[in-house]
């Protein structure tokens, strides 16, 4: 079912960002080609453009700043990762934060009623090819000219398909221009062109300007048949005649390419209308910016870390052992390029596997090395593999180093739009999977080893953040509701802020060292239960920066 959901969320992401290429070139066409002349080049503008646009979307490219199109796809992109539930915390701990399901539920009918209109569209046009090619092979062909006529005593109303053409035997023997029409059609080879309109409306039956591209290929189809009739001899007076004697009735089948399709008036008015000079080919120029500027709202953002966590990436590229994944780092570099939020790693090095939360709250886990993929853990599961993953680098490292072994630790990443509530809880299950890692590996490996690799290691990094996007607080002249924070100077309270900014507490921090010469300096800082690791990191660089260091980090609930 997770695979399903991550494939229909993929699709969806396809489908509108190929429906938005198609609207453009719709608007594309009728602004600059619709009133053109050249038909074989308004032909392909209209096929080269549909099959461009169901390619433009695979294109990557990574930018530095988000575009504003792209933000709602990232956001859906995110959703391909499986809702968790969050579990209730442990006993004296409020209900801290859950990750939204209600997407799923409108996304499952979006996609039964988008399947059913597929169900529809495709019925609807395999009936017509059954009908077509009953058509056909209901009556004997008449080899000419490389194509084959099928020839009825009745009257039918004409069409063609292919290298087949049916029409009516006396309209054949009089050698009616309508022959030559339906000729021209099988030449050009129209049939394909319908058969690929036709097969991108299946996908995007919803998108009615995808519907009118079709009107405008069939209309270019017919002007281009007209064109070639014309140019071979035929009076223009005596065919427009024809044409207008032949307007009575309904063409029978929409994938068939039929005398009588296009509009009469327009069909007149275009053989009528002066041809345009061959300058009008350069016009098809004009879709190159466009579909740069397609390319640029479609780029991702990159992706990035902060300057430190970007520095450590490529000092662990390039001094980082890597044994099976695992990443060695030693204590230089965790101080030099992480914020070490939770327990001081004194070791001078250390494994290191990596738990990541996304913005929606999601975890996956595994070895720090971006080579290797990490693994998506739910709430139930989370325990038991970060547990395995712990024993077997601890069977591994022991393996390999028993004169030399190190701390095997759990760095926590975190998305700058991450709760705190999911890493509070995310933390409890590592504390456990540790416990439970020490007491499976003392039962092989001596004890001593055991306490000294597998002790409960684990801290923050700084969060990630897309791009110049803020971690976490745009406006610094902001309240942030719900957060408090306390001032101890000698282990006394020297004041405190409620719902403050962080220019309020850049203010009182100045203030508080300017008033106490003491540098026993400490803060406890209670946070909302609902409180983002970006402004929670954002308010402790603040502190960082009034070299108040000494944080004591409490939920208000």
């Amino acid at each position: 079912m997770i695979v399903n959901l991550e494939l229909m969320v993929a699709f969806l992401i396809y489908l509108l960002k190929s429906s938005f290429c198609l609207t453009l070139l719709y608007g594309f066409y009728k602004l600059f080609f619709a009133s053109t002349t050249r038909f074989s080049l308004n032909r392909w503008v209209l096929v080269g453009g549909m099959l461009t646009c169901l390619l433009l979307p695979f294109v990557s490219l990574e930018l530095e700043h988000e575009p504003l199109v792209q933000s709602p796809f990232r956001l859906m992109q995110e959703w391909e990762q499986p809702v968790e539930v969050i579990p209730a915390p442990a006993a004296g701990m409020a209900e801290t934060v859950r990750p939204e399901t209600g997407h799923w539920d409108w996304l499952v009918i979006w996609m039964v009623v988008y399947l059913s209109g597929c169900t529809f569209v495709l019925l609807q046009w395999v009936a017509g090819y059954l009908r077509l090619f009953r058509w056909i092979n209901r009556q004997e062909y008449k080899e000419c000219n490389g194509l084959r006529w099928v020839l009825y005593d009745i009257p039918v109303r004409s069409f063609s398909w292919g290298t087949y053409i049916v029409m009516s035997r006396q309209e054949y023997e009089a050698s009616s221009p309508v022959c030559l029409h339906e000729e021209m059609h099988c030449r050009y080879g129209h049939c394909y062109d319908n058969l690929l309109i036709q097969l991108i409306l299946i996908f995007h039956w919803w998108n009615p300007l995808v519907w009118k591209l079709k009107h405008e290929l069939s209309g270019v189809h017919e002007y281009q048949a007209d064109e070639g009739v014309l140019d071979q001899g035929i009076d223009a007076k005596i065919y427009q005649l024809l044409l207008v004697r032949k307007a009575v009735g309904s063409r029978l089948y929409s994938m068939a390419c039929g005398f009588t399709h296009s509009s009469l008036k327009k069909r007149i008015s275009m053989m009528s209308k002066k041809r345009n000079t061959k300058w009008v080919r350069l016009r098809v120029l004009l879709a190159v910016p466009l579909a740069a500027g397609v390319v640029y709202a479609f780029a991702k953002p990159e992706v990035k870390e902060t300057v430190a966590d970007y520095s450590a990436a490529l000092q662990t590229k390039n001094q980082g052992k890597a044994k099976s994944g695992l990443v060695v780092r030693d204590a230089e570099q965790r101080r030099d390029t992480d914020n070490l939020m939770l327990d001081h790693i004194s070791s001078e090095k250390a494994y290191v596997l990596e738990l990541y939360c996304n913005q929606r709250n999601h975890f996956l886990f595994g070895p720090e090395n971006p080579v290797s993929k990490k693994e998506l853990v739910d709430w139930e599961t989370m325990t038991d593999k970060v547990r395995k993953q712990l024993t077997d680098a601890f069977a591994e490292l022991y393996s390999k180093q028993k004169k030399e072994m190190f701390p095997i630790v759990v760095r926590i990443v975190a998305d700058r739009n991450a709760k705190m509530g999911a890493i509070t809880i995310a933390k409890q299950k590592l504390m456990k999977a540790y416990d439970e890692a020490r007491q499976e590996l003392s039962k092989t490996y001596p004890q001593e080893l055991v306490d000294k690799c597998l002790t409960s290691c684990f801290y923050y990094a700084s969060p990630k953040a897309y791009a110049d996007v803020p971690a976490g607080v745009a406006d610094k002249s902001v309240p942030l509701p719900g957060y408090g924070i306390q001032f101890w100077v000698d282990n006394r309270l020297a004041g405190e802020l409620k719902d403050f900014s962080l220019d309020e507490l850049s203010s009182k921090i100045m203030q508080l060292r300017e008033e106490n010469k003491a540098e026993n300096f400490a803060v406890s800082l209670k946070i909302p239960s609902d409180a983002s690791e970006g402004v929670v990191y954002d308010l402790k660089q603040v502190l960082r920066k009034g070299y108040m260091l000494k944080l004591n980090l409490t939920n208000d609930f």
